[in-house]
């Protein structure tokens, strides 16, 4: 949220009034703001990019949601859970996932969380060749769950730069396994395509010299 608008929204928490555009009075509102991030605004509070009379505005309860990968044990009932969602609502038999498989989508980091996981186990799905999900359909979808989280090598350093360096890897092996195509990268990424460009962005990776490079229009 840009500072001039965090300004505005400072505001109405404080006066409790909006004024329409256009409008030529203030009106009184009466509401419960919740607000949800995934950036880190005491932080930005420090740096002075979030306002701090704002950040204490706001940050009255907490609740931090932990990522899929620190929750692994939640993934055998969220699996069973979009498992059931998905048959009900292309009209498909059940398809039970083996233990060997629900073990296998433990080891995947899951950077896209949940909506990378259901997305994931629609892909399973439509991959099994049989009446069941085995480990083997989780190594054809995702490959690099089955050499486990701890293969690929982020090198030394605090832990913020070996998950930049893990998170931009990440997106690099998906961009060559969808041949540099944006959209189905962030799709298999579990992402919007927009969250895709800010996320490459985060971690150096240009996503429109990418896609410039490969000659694609996607």
């Amino acid at each position: 949220m840009p500072l001039p608008m965090q300004a505005k929204l400072l505001r109405v928490l404080e006066e409790g009034e909006v004024e329409r555009i256009g409008g030529d009075r203030a009106i009184a509102v009466d509401v419960r703001v919740v607000v949800a991030t995934h950036r880190d605004l005491e932080a930005l509070a420090r740096e002075g990019k979030f306002r701090q009379d704002l950040f204490h505005r706001v940050y009255v309860f907490p609740l931090r949601l932990p990522p899929l990968r620190e929750r692994r044990e939640d993934i055998p009932a969220l699996v069973e859970h979009f498992a059931a969602q998905v048959s009900a609502t292309n009209g498909w038999k059940p398809m039970p996932f083996t233990s060997d498989a629900i073990a296998a989508l433990q080891q995947h980091s899951w950077p896209g969380n949940i909506r990378e996981l259901r997305n994931a186990v629609e892909r399973l799905m439509l991959l099994a060749t049989s009446n069941e999900v085995n480990a083997e359909t989780v190594a054809l979808a995702l490959p690099a769950s089955a050499a486990g989280p701890d293969s690929a090598s982020t090198g030394p350093g605090p832990l913020a730069d070996r998950v930049r360096a893990f998170e931009k890897q990440t997106i690099l092996s998906e961009l060559k396994r969808n041949h540099n195509q944006i959209s189905n990268t962030a799709r298999a990424l579990g992402l919007e395509r927009s969250h895709l460009y800010k996320k490459a962005e985060q971690v150096g990776i240009d996503l429109k010299a990418v896609r410039n490079d490969s000659g694609s229009r996607d």
